[in-house]
């Protein structure tokens, strides 16, 4: 690794709070069967995320405000709560219509009547 790889890892993404986010697990590199080539996540996976940004952020001041209201120094930057935070489980917990471009026809198909 480069050493200039260390600067950005310890001093700017705990700053830069958005370059941590889209860096975290769902847009991050990685294969699956849905991506081969990168982006270890379904594009639909990761579109939905790409727009929960401000709810990821609202969770974790919520868990600082939780350390403060419990008379602890809160110890835990964004980038580690975006290491620990379960994407796969909060996705997968989704009803399909949620999802992007989820429908429940694959689940439960339109009827149809024959009058």
């Amino acid at each position: 690794m480069p050493e200039d790889y260390n600067f950005w890892q310890q001093d700017v993404l705990p700053y830069e709070p958005r370059s941590a986010y889209y860096s975290a697990e769902p847009f991050g590199a990685g294969t699956s069967a849905a991506s081969p080539f990168g982006g270890g996540y379904s594009p639909a996976s990761q579109q939905y995320w790409s727009g929960q940004y401000g709810n990821v952020m609202n969770q974790y001041m919520g868990e600082l405000g939780r350390s403060f209201r419990a008379g602890e120094e809160p110890t835990m930057s964004f980038v580690d709560y975006l290491d620990q935070y379960p994407w796969t489980e909060r996705y997968t917990s989704m009803s399909p219509r949620l999802r992007p471009g989820g429908t429940t026809s694959r689940f439960a198909p339109s009827v149809r009547r024959f009058y």
